[in-house]
């Protein structure tokens, strides 16, 4: 009885060891997790335009200096600019006049606008016709910025307005406010593809290159690949052919004409090759 009242003592102490390590890790996860909504802040220079909040890019003209983004340059989105004080890490030059510290991942507020249309939690936010600005992305935008933690109608927490004048002339007056975003600068799983293609070639494309490319790319790919296809057949069809007649004319040359056969069927081959390896470059 002594011993089996060791034993189960044993389990005991066995499993509330697994308990607290099983408690200990749960614990060390949820503060990681806690955790990553700081991250590293690279610190730039700037001008007075760039705020807190703002959507930037690299300078054209200057790799240490950001700008607002503007909706043109959509595919240089870098970050947002954020406080010192909401990165773990910040590093920067301590001579720029304005500086400003610039981050692209964690959840952090951003200056965002009701252009188009409400954002709420879980909308993707891109860059809008408002240099340095966010929006709600929809299908037209090829790049976005992450994902709203939060809510803005436009109504409630306005920090300002704005005029828009269309195409057309018409103008339009759009709210400004912050709301949280958990960043992860990415291309827009919403976006709808190049006009002028089948769904299952927007599809294709969209898995070989990881973006949109324009209908006049795809079928022009579609083009080299086919071409390639024809030459690569016509070449390997040409030397079988001649080799049988050569074969039938001299048998005693018949590994020698083999040879030639696999010398051919291998240029072939290459050809094809290189007509894809083409066609994808096109694609890119």
């Amino acid at each position: 009885m002594l011993i089996f009242s060791k034993g189960r003592m044993k389990l005991a102490a066995i499993g509330l060891s697994l308990a607290v390590l099983a408690l200990v890790v749960s614990q060390s996860i949820v503060y990681a997790s806690s955790g990553n909504t700081q991250a590293v802040a690279q610190g730039y220079s700037s001008d007075s335009s760039v705020q807190t909040g703002m959507i930037v890019s690299l300078d054209t003209n200057d790799s240490q200096k950001v700008v607002p983004l503007s909706f043109n340059n959509i595919t240089k989105m870098l970050g947002v600019v954020v406080p010192a004080n909401n990165a773990t890490i910040t590093i920067g030059s301590t001579n720029a006049t304005h500086q400003v510290f610039v981050t692209n991942y964690g959840t952090h507020e951003v200056l965002v606008s009701n252009q188009n249309g409400p954002i709420s939690v879980g909308d993707y936010v891109t860059i809008s016709n408002i240099a340095g600005v966010g929006m709600k992305a929809d299908g037209n935008e090829s790049i976005v910025l992450g994902q709203a933690s939060g809510n803005f109608n436009g109504t409630n927490n306005v920090v300002g307005t704005t005029v828009l004048t269309g195409v057309n002339g018409q103008k339009t007056t759009v709210s400004l406010g912050m709301v949280p975003v958990a960043i992860s600068i990415a291309n827009n799983p919403l976006a709808e593809g190049p006009k002028g293609l089948p769904a299952f070639l927007k599809k294709i494309t969209k898995f070989a290159t990881n973006k949109s490319v324009s209908a006049l790319r795809v079928y022009l790919s579609m083009f080299i690949v086919l071409a390639g296809v024809i030459l690569a057949i016509t070449i390997i069809y040409s030397g079988v052919r001649n080799g049988l007649i050569s074969l039938g004319r001299n048998p005693l040359a018949k590994k020698t004409i083999s040879g030639s056969l696999i010398r051919v069927a291998l240029f072939g081959i290459i050809i094809f090759a290189i007509s894809l390896g083409v066609a994808y470059a096109v694609l890119l």
